[in-house]
């Protein structure tokens, strides 16, 4: 008897990932594509800041380390005080909506922020109540009076910085769970790397596409492309991404209470956890003080800012070139060799490669790239392997719980070594702000590779509970 069941069906792929019947090619390129724009809107401010600071806001060259990074650690505050309730709702009513309203945040601030000065002006704030508070804020309150001239365009700043940091959490982490939405657990290393590939695109448009941009129309006009990039990725998710929550059993759904225990009694999502703790700051680490180096380092050498911005990106853009050749290596490796392994050796690359930078003679120097590679293998790795260690451990209930939680990791790591980092900036040299987050690197592979057989152990034991 002739069977007439087709048995041969080809099933959907992109780019080397399973594509579920309800969805489609086009839900998976928007999914990646929206990911590129919000990494690129991640990565703007990083750009901007120090010229913006030098030129517009005229922060005093004594406080311009600290000030650079306490700025860029707005948004790891916003994230601190909101990521994890926002994980919370992203189960309960969806990714897509949220990021809609991240997105529209954006377009709108991202305007507002290149009129602090105009802002501050229009709303009365008065040099002497900001230069306070921002003296305060640079643990520096003997000094207020040091800040009295641009307080109070700086203050405002910091103030529309910490929205535009609700926007980028409202907006990043749903990617990032809807990834884990449409793969299943075998491609999921894949799936993951692909999102970092995304990152790691961004990047290097930013610094190689768009700071010659911004080199040209200025740094207000690099503020309106913000608003209208922002403006595109709203539009894109409203229309082309799809919704695709797990299905959940009645009992099953869980709140964030539940999971302080899941992570106690969990060795892998503790793994996880740690490596965005110490990992996801190596980029803010690199961005902001590799560009701020060469701004000040250029003065010296008569460049303009935005000339010495252009010259301090290009380590940047070696960074973000291997990082994203990088990824499909590693995501292949995350499904292939390992979670821990990957992320064990890719931490060794990024602390010696932060270790190289503190031993550079300056901003321009041909060590400066060599380093800035090796931290790009360790992004990839790092990045890639918590998004997909979190996502293995994690209830299907509470997927984007967990992965609040993890994006909590974020901005704690990042406010650390941010302001760590700026400190030691100031005070004992610009080397010093990657030389001790480059040994913390190490140390965490150190830790990984102690507790590796408790990890696979969990592991082995969730892959037969799915079977």
């Amino acid at each position: 008897m002739i069977s007439l069941v087709n048995t041969d069906i080809k099933v959907k792929k992109f780019v080397g990932i399973e594509v579920s019947p309800d969805l489609s090619r086009t839900n998976f390129f928007f999914l990646y594509l929206n990911t590129l724009f919000i990494g690129m809107l991640v990565v703007l401010p990083s750009l901007i800041q120090p010229a913006f600071l030098k030129d517009v806001i005229k922060v005093s060259p004594d406080f311009f380390g600290f000030t650079n990074g306490f700025l860029q650690n707005m948004s790891q505050i916003a994230t601190l005080f909101f990521v994890a309730a926002i994980g919370v709702l992203s189960d309960k009513i969806g990714r897509k909506v949220l990021a809609i309203i991240g997105f529209g945040m954006l377009c709108l601030f991202y305007y507002l922020y290149g009129q602090s000065n105009e802002i501050a002006v229009a709303m009365g704030i008065s040099e002497g109540f900001s230069a306070k508070i921002c003296a305060l804020l640079s643990f520096a309150p003997s000094r207020a009076a040091e800040f009295a001239d641009f307080a109070p365009g700086l203050l405002m700043a910091y103030l529309i910085r910490f929205v535009i940091g609700i926007g980028f959490i409202l907006c990043f982490p749903q990617f990032i769970t809807m990834v884990a939405d449409y793969t299943r657990e075998k491609d999921r290393g894949k799936g993951m790397a692909l999102n970092g590939i995304m990152m790691g695109l961004a990047s290097i448009i930013i610094f190689a596409a768009v700071a010659p941009i911004g080199r040209k129309i200025g740094v207000g006009g690099l503020f309106v492309f913000a608003s209208v990039l922002a403006f595109v990725g709203m539009v894109s998710t409203w229309v082309f991404l799809k919704e695709r929550l797990p299905e959940i059993k009645p009992g099953e759904k869980k709140d964030f209470k539940h999971l302080f225990p899941l992570v106690m009694k969990s060795p892998t999502i503790r793994a996880s956890y740690l490596c965005c703790l110490v990992g996801r700051a190596d980029i803010n680490v690199m961005a902001t003080f590799v560009v701020a180096w060469a701004v000040q380092r250029g003065a010296a050498l008569g460049l303009t800012s935005e000339a010495a911005t252009m010259k301090g990106a290009i380590p940047m853009i070696v960074m973000g070139v291997v990082s994203f050749a990088a990824f499909p290596i590693i995501g292949n490796l995350l499904d292939r060799w390992g979670r821990i392994p990957t992320i064990i050796v890719t931490l060794f690359c990024s602390g010696a490669g932060l270790m190289l930078l503190n031993i550079c003679s300056g901003p321009f120097s041909g060590l400066m790239y060599v380093g800035a590679s090796l931290v790009g293998v360790g992004i990839s790795g790092t990045v890639a392997g918590a998004n997909t260690l979190a996502t293995d451990a994690s209830p299907k209930a509470m997927v984007g719980t967990v992965l609040g939680g993890l994006n909590t990791m974020q901005p704690l790591g990042m406010l650390f070594f941010l302001q760590l980092g700026g400190y030691l900036y100031d005070v004992l040299g610009p080397g010093w702000a990657f030389g001790i987050k480059g040994a913390v690197d190490i140390l965490l592979a150190v830790w990984l590779f102690v507790n590796r057989k408790k990890i696979y152990a969990e592991m082995k034991g969730a892959a037969n509970s799915a079977d």
